[in-house]
């Protein structure tokens, strides 16, 4: 086993000797974890060497971590931390370290602290319970194993290689630009040009850039849906902009004179972020209408655009636009991967442009070699393939959910939906779902409360969203009549 790298800086003109000082220097960095319990220390050869000390120096100090029972010796393996000392350790400075007489009071620095802002809690080992009604998450049996991996193989040949590993300063690999405009883009109506496209590490940097950029004056105002995408309203929090929270009805935001009093529109017109319903082609043209008389933009969230089981899936409304209002954010999460982390941003070249520096400061780009294996598995058909699977998958699923809710659950209020990955329900007057939602998850039933998704600090605790997306049609009508029961119990 390679021995631990440590670097340790000794002053030679210093009051305490060169032994006390890497005493004192391998002590902290042992109590603090610096040092692994399984690896060894350097050897006194090879320490010695490194700081240009004596060798006797060296093994005098090992000596001294010996006696004081920080390291224990092994035969032939050299010197390693005694695992007994960590137990219950206070870490204290080193001698000599600078310190004031008051700690940093971060919380003075930042305006609004991030960590308390409303988020969706999802248990990590969502896959381990029996009836996840999760949403944003794939059943990895869905996942295309073998064509990522191909992908991912000969994204990195020697010649691959050369094409994605050199700087880029900023710009995106041509192949995925070419795919997405090519393929994804025109699938939702889309038309646009390489420059009209950035790629993003998912929706969530596309709605960060947009935010950064756009909403940095204060006076500027963002109507946002409600209830509407609960990380988007905090994006919007977080920022200069002042929020106008956007009714939303069965057709998706409501079209009315508050939208007069906007800079910036946010709305998922295909399925409404978390109610599921879909905008019908009139109201996007009245939006759109809305959105020019105000000389509003739009930003377009377009996810699951194209899981409509039901009719022909509506032309996003980005192919509506004619006079480039519209920002079209899209994602490969909801189709390949929410792990994946690719997403791409369509917008006037100029807006492009600024988008584009802006995103080199914070990252220079998503990671290249990631960008190709991307761009490879698109070029070769395999998400086109991927998209039939889920949809029919998906399609099964969203019947057998839509049948098993009104036989088990006929007292809940379900939103019409005619496709997506998740179904929004209101619970008879009196329910608060968060507890519902604990007792369900002691049950292995996970269900998401939708008290998060609402502007305001008194959201309604009645509603709940339940994805279909992650467990197997099979375990759906169990899942719905356990967690019928638990809602019985509760009511009762």
């Amino acid at each position: 086993m390679a021995s631990a790298e440590l670097l340790l800086h000794l002053d030679h003109g210093g009051e305490r000797s060169l032994q006390k000082q890497i005493v004192d220097q391998l002590a902290y960095a042992i109590v603090t974890g610096a040092v692994a319990a399984e690896q060894p220390l350097p050897s006194s050869r090879a320490l010695s060497a490194q700081l240009g000390v004596g060798r006797n120096t060296v093994i005098l100090a090992y000596q001294s971590l010996l006696d004081d029972g920080y390291l224990i010796s092994r035969e032939r393996s050299g010197y390693f931390v005694n695992p007994d000392l960590l137990r219950g350790v206070q870490v204290q400075p080193l001698d000599g370290a600078v310190a004031s007489s008051t700690a940093v009071d971060w919380g003075s620095r930042w305006q609004r602290p991030p960590s308390e802002l409303p988020r969706l809690a999802k248990p990590v080992n969502w896959q381990q319970f029996p009836y996840p009604f999760i949403y944003g998450q794939i059943s990895s049996n869905l996942f295309p194993v073998n064509h990522w991996r191909e992908c991912s193989r000969d994204a990195v040949s020697v010649s691959a290689i050369r094409h994605w590993s050199a700087e880029r300063l900023g710009h995106d690999d041509p192949l995925l630009i070419a795919q997405v405009r090519s393929r994804l883009l025109p699938r939702r109506g889309v038309i646009a040009e390489p420059e009209n496209i950035l790629i993003t590490v998912g929706t969530q940097q596309g709605l960060a850039l947009i935010a950064q950029l756009l909403w940095s004056r204060a006076g500027t105002v963002v109507g946002v849906e409600n209830p509407g995408y609960v990380d988007l309203h905090n994006l919007v929090a977080l920022s200069a902009a002042e929020q106008l929270a956007l009714p939303v009805d069965h057709h998706g935001v409501v079209v009315d004179q508050r939208l007069a009093g906007c800079d910036y529109l946010c709305v998922t017109p295909s399925h409404q972020s978390p109610t599921t319903v879909t905008m019908p082609l009139e109201r996007r043209r009245a939006l759109l209408e809305a959105a020019a008389a105000a000389d509003a933009v739009i930003i377009e969230d377009d996810y699951e655009g194209e899981f409509n089981y039901l009719s022909r899936p509506l032309p996003a409304l980005k192919s509506m636009d004619v006079d480039g209002r519209v920002i079209y954010l899209g994602s490969l999460s909801k189709t390949l991967s929410p792990g994946i982390r690719l997403g791409y941003l369509v917008a006037s070249a100029e807006l492009i442009t600024e988008l584009r520096a802006l995103r080199r400061l914070m990252v220079r780009h998503p990671a290249a070699n990631n960008q190709h294996t991307l761009a490879l598995f698109l070029e070769r058909g395999y998400h086109d393939s991927l998209i039939g699977k889920l949809f029919s998958t998906y399609a099964e699923r969203y019947a057998v959910m839509k049948r098993a809710l009104s036989d088990h659950l006929p007292q809940v209020k379900v939103s019409p939906s005619s496709g997506g990955s998740s179904f929004w329900l209101q619970a008879p007057a009196g329910v608060d779902t968060r507890l519902l939602a604990e007792r369900a998850a002691a049950q292995g039933i996970i269900i998401e409360p939708g008290q998060f998704h609402f502007c305001g600090d008194n959201p309604p605790t009645d509603t709940f969203r339940m994805g279909f997306s992650a467990l197997p049609a099979e375990q759906i009508e169990t899942g719905v009549r356990l967690l019928s029961e638990l809602l019985a119990s509760q009511l009762g």
